[in-house]
């Protein structure tokens, strides 16, 4: 029985084709296949094409991957030799610069060494057709391999300590756990119209007191019950006065026109509630009083308004001529000007500008007037090295980052701690309830001050590099040949 299920059998043997034989025709099916054919897509434009629209494999059969967002243009998207312009050999820093050659450097290159660069290439860092895609190298290890001990990174002059680890949940298992937060604040000096102001770098642990001249309590216009404005009672959000910029990554500018007008109006005359004083100059603000009130009381003495001839024969009176005009006599007395500084001082002393702003007396008679307001200056970018975005915290309450609600005066530093930062993010990966946080997140590692790889190069700082580097003049990091300035 054995031997008739034996005659049923069929070995390969008995098909008279070897093993061999199919080898290679299934080695040269595949050669044709995913060599020769994406090969003729290096040779011609028009099968490059056509293979592309077609089901046989082109050139996108050696693709590991999708391009990175960044990456996804007309110019790059089909066009593999804008990147890999040899055949077979890794994408060379030329290539990368020559679209990215205004790519900053991560620190000044005349200052510290740079010799940890030698043989890196930017794909060392940016890796493409990689998944998931990104082309921002999110490793941690890339920035602690210096920061993690400045001294023997070839920095010098610098103000920065080790750090190695971010996240309170590292904080006693790291030797270089991340310092507080520093900000940079605007220091005025001198006074009114002589002052001058610099950026102080400040730890927020010091609990500094920002000095912009402004008059104004948080607490007071957070009041959940609402504050007095000319519309009535209103209630005010963080996001009435502090709006992103289109991109909503940073703060506008706070300002009188944009932010505080609507509630802090500048009418000086409750018989006149749409005449404003304009938001300028003690001089100009005066100024327009003095014309102000002229023109009421020039109107109360005729019983009228000026007429344009009486106007013209008042400005053009010849001199020596003995006839003083109704007018001109109105003009002349002081009760126009009394007023004027009268309303002035109630401005500036006791309500409008006083509410805001700090104002001093000036007796020296220099200017028009005797009052001088401080001008206030506020902090644009608290941390302009830290690459902080709010829309992607949209969701987010601004009271758990800005304790604005219990601030009575405007030099509170409203700026969130390190603490506060670490109750949403970490550097541990596997945290289920924070954020996995890279250094790179809050840190650009191209600095917008410092100059571009190419330009670094190409600098008198060059030979400096190059002999750092080790690299011969006509060579270059990873293949990119440097350029002197003088050909």
């Amino acid at each position: 029985m054995s031997d008739q299920k034996n005659n049923y059998k069929v070995s390969l043997e008995d098909t008279r084709l070897s093993k061999r034989f199919l080898s290679w025709i299934l080695f040269v099916v595949v050669l044709a296949l995913f060599l020769l054919l994406p090969l003729a897509s290096l040779v011609s434009d028009d099968a490059s094409e056509a293979l592309r629209n077609s089901p046989l494999p082109s050139d996108n059969a050696w693709t590991s991957g999708h391009l990175s967002n960044a990456h996804k243009i007309p110019e790059l998207n089909q066009n593999c030799q804008a990147c890999h312009v040899n055949a077979f050999e890794v994408v060379q820093d030329d290539s990368c610069l020559s679209c990215h050659a205004d790519t900053n450097h991560h620190f000044d290159t005349a200052l510290h060494d740079v010799s940890k660069l030698d043989g890196q290439r930017c794909a060392s860092c940016h890796i493409e057709h990689d998944e998931p895609s990104n082309i921002i190298s999110q490793n941690d290890k890339l920035c602690s391999s210096c920061h993690a001990d400045m001294a023997t990174s070839g920095a010098v002059d610098t103000e920065l300590v080790d750090v190695d680890s971010f996240g309170s949940e590292q904080r006693g298992k790291s030797s270089s756990p991340h310092p507080n937060i520093k900000v940079s604040m605007l220091v005025p000096e001198g006074k009114a119209d002589a002052m001058t102001w610099s950026i102080r770098r400040v730890s927020l642990k010091d609990k500094p007191k920002e000095q912009s001249n402004l008059i104004f309590p948080h607490d007071v216009h957070m009041n959940p019950e609402g504050i007095e404005a000319p519309s009535g009672d209103t209630v005010l959000a963080c996001n009435d006065c502090h709006v992103t910029d289109d991109a909503g990554k940073l703060m506008q500018p706070v300002t009188m026109e944009n932010n505080c007008r609507a509630c802090h109006t500048l009418v000086f005359d409750p018989n006149d509630p749409e005449r404003e004083v304009p938001h300028g100059e003690p001089d100009t603000v005066l100024l327009t009083l003095e014309e102000y009130y002229s023109r009421q009381f020039l109107r109360e003495s005729l019983g009228r308004a000026p007429t344009p001839q009486e106007v013209r024969e008042f400005v053009l009176r010849r001199p020596g001529k003995s006839v003083v005009r109704r007018a001109e006599q109105a003009l002349n007395l002081a009760s126009p000007w009394g007023k004027a500084q009268s309303v002035a001082q109630e401005m500036f002393e006791k309500t409008t500008c006083k509410t805001c702003h700090q104002v001093s007396i000036d007796e020296s008679g220099d200017h028009l007037s005797k009052w001088r307001v401080d001008p206030i200056k506020l902090t644009k970018q608290w941390m302009p090295k830290h690459d902080f975005d709010h829309y992607s915290h949209r969701t987010t309450d601004c009271s758990l980052c800005h304790d604005a609600s219990s601030s009575e005066q405007s030099s509170d530093v409203l700026m969130p701690d390190l603490e506060v930062c670490e109750a949403c993010h970490t550097g541990v990966r596997t945290h289920e309830n924070k954020s996995p946080t890279s250094c790179v997140t809050c840190h650009s590692f191209h600095l917008p001050a410092q100059k571009g790889w190419r330009q670094a190069l190409e600098s008198g700082s060059a030979s400096k590099m190059i002999k750092q580097l080790g690299l011969a003049s006509d060579g270059g990091i990873g293949g990119a040949k440097i350029v002197s300035s003088s050909k």
